[in-house]
C-alpha cells in the first residue's frame, strides 16, 4: 500500500492531494493512509501533511518507481526487486539463484561494497546502489573487458544528462576533477576445468545528488551534482545506463567501446604508482590493450597490468 501511495504523491509531487482523493483512488480507510504516510516519512521521505490541504511529496524527494523503470527497459532485463534498505544489492543477489538480466535496487545499503573489501557509502535518495546477473560467454582472462564496458557506459550516461567530463580511472572508478563519482564491482564464479564465468553479479554505485561526505570521504569522494546545477532524476539515470550497456553489452567482441574508454581514461599517458603484493613501484601507462589491461613502462622495461592484481593511483608531484 505505501508504493501506491507514493505513486499517487509522486504524479502530484509538489501539490497538495487531499487524504479523501487517495481514499477513493485506493479504496482504504483514512486510518490506513495516515499509517502509511508515517511508515513513508519515518523511510526518509518529505511529506507535509496538512488537515485542510492533504499531503504533499516536496520537490526535494527523487523517487524511484520500479515499475516506470520496467517498461522502458530491454526485454534482456527480465525481473527487477527494490529494497528501501539492504546490506547490499551484491550480496542479496549471491544469497539466492537469480537468471541473466535480473536487477535489484536498493533505495540505501547498510553494507555497500567497493573492490579490495572497501565499503561504498549508500544514504537514502542520494545515490543509484543496483546490481544486475550477467551470464558472459568469456573466460576469466576477458573479464575485464566487462568492467571497461561498464564504466563506458556509465560514462556515457554522465555526459547524456550532465554538462560534466567524466574520466575512467581504471579499473572501475569514474572521476570528475580527481574525485570518485561513481564505482563498479564484478563478483564472478568460474566452472573450474575451464575457467569460464558462469555467473557475474555486477554492482553499480553512482552518487549523485549533493549532500556531505563522511570525514574520512572529503577530497575523495563526492557527487554528480556537486559539479554542475543540473538536476536529473535517478530513475532516469538508471533507464539510460542499461539502455546503452546494452547496446555495448551486445558487441563485447568487437571492444568498439575501448576507443571511448581510451579517449576518457583518467590514467593513459600517466606516471602513476602501483600498489601491488603491499609493494609499490611507479610506472608510466603507454596504452590499454584492447583487453583493457594495461601496457606499463616501468624501471624494468615493458609489462602488461591485469584486473585484481593492483590498485592505481596518479603519482602526486613533490
Amino acid at each position: 500500500m505505501e508504493k501506491e501511495i507514493l505513486k499517487i504523491l509522486k504524479l502530484h509531487q509538489n501539490e497538495y492531494i487531499s487524504g479523501q482523493d487517495i481514499c477513493e483512488s485506493l479504496n482504504v480507510s483514512r486510518m490506513t493512509i495516515s499509517t502509511c504516510i508515517k511508515k513513508l516519512k519515518e523511510k526518509g521521505y518529505h511529506i507535509l501533511s496538512s488537515t485542510k490541504k492533504g499531503y504533499c511529496l516536496t520537490d526535494d524527494n527523487d523517487v524511484i518507481l520500479i515499475d516506470h523503470i520496467k517498461a522502458q527497459l530491454p526485454d534482456f532485463f527480465k525481473n527487477i526487486e527494490y529494497f528501501d534498505d539492504i546490506d547490499s544489492t551484491n550480496d542479496y543477489l549471491k544469497r539466492s539463484p537469480h537468471q541473466q538480466g535480473d536487477i535489484v535496487i536498493a533505495q540505501s545499503q547498510t553494507k555497500g561494497k567497493g573492490r579490495n573489501g572497501k565499503s561504498f557509502h549508500s544514504p537514502q535518495q542520494k545515490g543509484i546502489y543496483l546490481s544486475f546477473v550477467l551470464k558472459p560467454d568469456l573466460t576469466i582472462y576477458d573479464s575485464l573487458k566487462i568492467t571497461a564496458c561498464l564504466a563506458v557506459s556509465l560514462v556515457k550516461t554522465i555526459e547524456k544528462n550532465y554538462p560534466v567530463y567524466p574520466q575512467i580511472k581504471w579499473v572501475n572508478d569514474i572521476m570528475i576533477q580527481d574525485v570518485k563519482v561513481a564505482g563498479i564491482l564484478c563478483e564472478a564464479s568460474l566452472e573450474m576445468n575451464t575457467a569460464r564465468i558462469e555467473n557475474m553479479i555486477v554492482g553499480i554505485g553512482i552518487n549523485v545528488h549533493s549532500y556531505t561526505m563522511p570525514d574520512e570521504l572529503q577530497n575523495i569522494a563526492g557527487c554528480i551534482e556537486d559539479f554542475c546545477t543540473t538536476k536529473v532524476s535517478r530513475e532516469q539515470l538508471i533507464i539510460d545506463f542499461f539502455h546503452i550497456f546494452y547496446q555495448d553489452y551486445q558487441n563485447l567482441q568487437t571492444s568498439s567501446f575501448l576507443d571511448f574508454y581510451r579517449q576518457h581514461s583518467y590514467i593513459l599517458h600517466q606516471n602513476i604508482t602501483v600498489y601491488e603484493n603491499n609493494q609499490t613501484y611507479t610506472a608510466y601507462v603507454l596504452d590499454i590493450n584492447d583487453d583493457a589491461s594495461l601496457k606499463i613502462q616501468t624501471e624494468k622495461g615493458i609489462s602488461q597490468l591485469c584486473s585484481g592484481e593492483v590498485s592505481i593511483r596518479k603519482k602526486t608531484s613533490s
